[in-house]
Parts: structure tokens; sequence; C-alpha cells
């Protein structure tokens, strides 16, 4: 197109639909615009056209006035789709964020980028919106809806590593983090995660003095009514025994014997220490800055019950501190193992084909599947189809607490001497109870010296002296020996052509009768 100068009113160039307005020499001053009338494009410092009612205002070049506008006169002209007028000589709209451009909008414009397999969207500052994908319902809300992630910091705590493109297996609870990591506790440097071995108690010495009084109780044996009444509740509760021989025996002797039952408890205490972690939610944390780490024998603790075998755990005061979670890197969520983050899992209806068999008219037909409607492809029941669930190791909360934990371990340890002389076994002497004859609790006990059987002295002696020395990383809050006369009565009887024996023994008079005659009754084959 030829260029063209200033022309008088009386011959303006043609302009028809869509004809792009007369080009302008440097300087020329601007043709009278009607109603409506296109603005012409404007050289280098032109002054700005008059404007009518409701004139849109021109294209402005590099240094000019803004235009004036009239009275009422409406705002730069915005369409669907209209791109930000330039601001300086061609230079593009700047860009937001981090070299991020921003989406279009209006009408006609691209919608953001959808599909099936999307990738997780970027955090950061400047970071575009995230990318929806095809399929993925919005997070519900309302009565039954599982919660993404609710009452969790907004932002990663100090620390946090951004994992950008970074997928996280969830397999697994995640595992310890490495202990060269994390921040060491004076005194307890060398502690893992795994509980280590027992921790040897400060030196004591057993107390020494005068030998207490021994003191010997006596006990009375088993008579022949308690005998017979013995056999017979004995015989009652075995379906398979008759009673005959029990009611119609003849016993033809009585031998009271006693066994000896000597018991000695030593209750010990052991103590362990291992590395643990909490997911922290806030509040009050015992750290370091609140004083020294109590040495692990240090800390008070007391048994629930002497002699009784039991654990109590208790964490360290002043070991506690706050670190971002090594598992998610801080970022509450992980991904979903089920659907690898993609959000959509295989169908379970149609096992991925997308269709489905249905039978019309007699015949089968392969329509679409109903739940999938033909994708193959259903949003992952797991994750809800954002491709992350929470984090196993810090249930979301994006930190930890880790803490040194205190076990402490109360073990009874039980070790006897039975002297039984019948032909009786000893080991059922264990399951009965006697006579207490003698019994003393210390913190160090005296082995017994002088009872009139020797036998008994010396086990006893030998005992002690052994548990003195068997635990050498526990330390020894109670010891307790007792000495039980336990009732044994052996009873000759005949029954018929039959002549044998049995035994009554213990207060709770148990018999024991290995040959008693009608031990299955008739038509019975069960022994």
């Amino acid at each position: 197109m030829a260029h063209q100068g200033y022309l008088p009113p009386s011959a303006p160039p043609s302009q028809g639909y869509g004809a792009p307005p007369p080009q302008q020499g440097y300087g020329a001053p601007p043709p009278q615009q009607g109603y409506g009338a296109p603005p012409p494009q404007q050289g280098y410092g032109a002054p700005p056209p008059q404007q009518g009612y409701g004139a849109p205002p021109p294209q402005q070049g590099y240094g000019a006035p803004p235009p004036q506008q009239g009275y009422g006169g409406p705002p730069p002209q915005q369409g669907y789709g209209a791109p930000p007028p330039q601001q300086g000589p061609g230079a593009p709209p700047p860009q937001q964020g981090y070299g991020a451009p921003p989406p279009q909008q209006g009408y006609g414009a691209p919608p953001p980028q959808q599909g099936y397999g999307a990738p997780l969207p970027q955090q950061g500052p400047g970071a575009p919106p995230p990318q929806q994908r095809y399929g993925a319902p919005p997070p519900q809300q309302g009565y039954g809806a599982p919660p993404p992630q609710q009452g969790f910091p907004q932002q990663p705590p100090p620390g946090a590593t951004n994992l950008e493109g970074i997928k996280i297996d969830t397999e697994g609870d995640g595992g310890n983090p490495d202990v060269n990591s994390l921040q060491s506790v004076r005194g307890y440097e060398t502690v893992a995660f795994s509980d280590g071995p027992p921790l040897p108690p400060p030196a004591v010495e057993p107390p020494s003095g005068d030998r207490p009084t021994e003191v010997f109780e006596s006990n009375e044996g088993i008579g022949e009514e308690v005998v017979r009444a013995a056999i017979l509740d004995h015989v009652g509760k075995h379906c398979c025994y008759g009673s005959g021989p029990a009611k119609n025996m003849t016993i033809s002797k009585i031998i009271p014997t006693h066994a000896l039952h000597y018991q000695l408890e030593t209750f010990n205490e052991e103590r362990s220490t291992s590395r643990k972690f909490k997911p922290y939610s806030g509040g009050f944390v015992d750290g370091p800055e609140n004083g020294s780490a109590p040495p692990p024998w240090s800390v008070v603790c007391q048994p629930d019950e002497m002699f009784s075998t039991h654990k109590k755990k208790l964490e360290v005061p002043h070991t506690s501190v706050v670190t971002v979670c090594h598992y998610c890197v801080g970022r509450g969520v992980v991904t979903c193992s089920i659907c690898h983050g993609q959000g959509r899992d295989r169908c379970t209806f149609c096992h991925g084909s997308g269709h489905q068999t249905v039978y019309r008219d007699g015949e089968s037909h392969s329509d679409n599947c109903t739940v999938c409607s033909g994708s193959g492809t259903r949003s992952c029941s797991r994750c809800w189809g954002s491709g992350t669930v929470r984090c196993p190791t810090c249930t979301g909360y994006r930190q930890l607490r880790h803490f040194i934990l205190l076990t402490i371990s109360y073990v009874n340890n039980l070790e006897d001497y039975i002297l039984e002389h019948t032909d009786m076994p000893d080991e059922l002497i264990r399951k009965v109870s006697g006579q207490i004859v003698f019994q003393q609790t210390l913190p160090y006990v005296w082995p017994i010296s002088q009872y009139p059987v020797q036998e008994i002295n010396q086990n006893s002696a030998c005992l002690v002296e052994r548990h003195r020395s068997a635990w050498p990383n526990a330390r020894t809050l109670q010891q307790r020996q007792t000495l039980s006369s336990v009732p044994v009565t052996e009873a000759h009887y005949d029954w018929k052509n039959i002549s044998t024996r049995f035994w009554v023994y213990g207060f709770e008079h148990k018999v024991h009768a290995p040959d008693y005659p009608h031990k299955c009754c008739w038509g019975c084959s069960i022994l």
C-alpha cells in the first residue's frame, strides 16, 4: 500500500469493512474521527486525536501522551480473548513469577492441560497452576467425604526439600532415618533405633551385717479320710474311669511324708535405650535447651508390683527434637502405591478392556463398560484420584519429634530345689502348695544354714551364690527365699485280686494314681 500524506477533508481515503487505518507520517495531524471510527495508527510524538462520545482509544506509540477522553468515555475496548495492550515499543506482556507465563483467559482460550497421567503439580514460588487430570474428581466435601489433608501445616516447615518431579513409593512405613543425620544427645551418642543391650548398673555392694534368726514352722500330714475322699474326687473328674475300685477298695497302709520345696527369687531391673520418633502436631518440646539429659540409671522409676515380671517405657527428659519427616521430606503426602501417582487405576469391572458383554435379543453384544465409560480406568479408590496419600510416617503432619526412649524391664528370676523321697515324680510338687516353713525377703538374702535337713542348707547356699553374679547388667531390687513343706501321703490298697498304691499330695489334695484298675469303662477305648 502506497504511503499517504495529509489529505484534505473533502477527499478522505475510502475505507471498507475491516480496512486498516491509513498510515500517517511524522507529526501529521490525525483525521477527524466519527462515532465508532477505528483509531488510526500514530507516529512518534503525534498528538492524540479528539475522541467523540464512545470512541475507542487509539493505539499509542512510544512516548505518546495518553488520549483525552470525554465525559463518560468508555474504557479501552476489551473483547473476548483480546490480548492485553502492549506497553512500550513492541514490548510483550511481563511474565509473572519466576518465568512462568500466566494462563490465557477469556472466551476461546485453551483450558489448562488435562489428561490421564498428567504430572504432579509443581510447588514453589511462581509455579503455574496445577494441571488437572482427566476425570479426577474434586475433593469431596460434606458428610462422609475422605479428607485430603486437614489440620496440617499449609506451608512446608523450615528445611523441607521440594520434591518436584520426585515420586516416593509408599511400600512399607518409611523405616528409620540415618542416625548420623540426627542431632546427637550428650550421653546418648551411640544410641540407635533398635533396642540396645542392657546397660550396666552402678556398682552396689551387698549389705553386710548379722545373719537374721531362722525360725521354722511345723506342718501336718494327710489322714485316711482325706485320702478316700481325694481318690473318689479324682475318679469323678475322669469320665472314663470306673468308680468301683475307689468305692470298694481296702486301704491296707497309709504312709504320710513331706516333700521340701525350696525357692529363691531374685527381682532384677534392667534398663536399655533406643531412639524413637512420633508425628509432631505441635505442643511443648522438652529439648536440650531445657537442661542436660540425665543418665539412664538416674531416671526415677518404680515397679508396679514386686516379684512380678513386667516392662515400663519412659522418655528420657530433655532429649526431644523436631525434624522434617525423612520419608515424605516435609510434604505430608507420598505417591500412591496403587496407581503410582497417576490418579487412576485399571477398572476391575471390565479388567481394563473398556468393554463388557451384554445380551440382547438372545445375542451377545460388546458395549462400553458402564463403570469406566469405556476408558478402561477409573479413579483410584485409595488416593481418590489425587495420586498421593497421607504419609504413613508423619501421618501428614510433615514433622517428627525424635527422642530417647528408656525401656525398664523388671524380671523375676526363680530357681528351686525339690527334695522328695517317694516314687512319685518330683515335678508334681511344683504344681501344689504346702506349709511355708521359712520365708525371708531382703535386698540380698542369707542362705539357709540351720535347717535339720542338710540337703536344703547346701542347695540354698549354692543358689544364693549363683544369683549374686548371674546378671551383671541388672540391678537387684530384692530377693526372696521360701521353704515349703508339701504333705505327701502314700496309700496302699487291695481291690479283688489287685494290690497297688496311689499318692495324695499338696494342700489341693491332688492324686497321682498311675495303676488305677478301671481307667476306662465298658465299651470305651479312650485311655
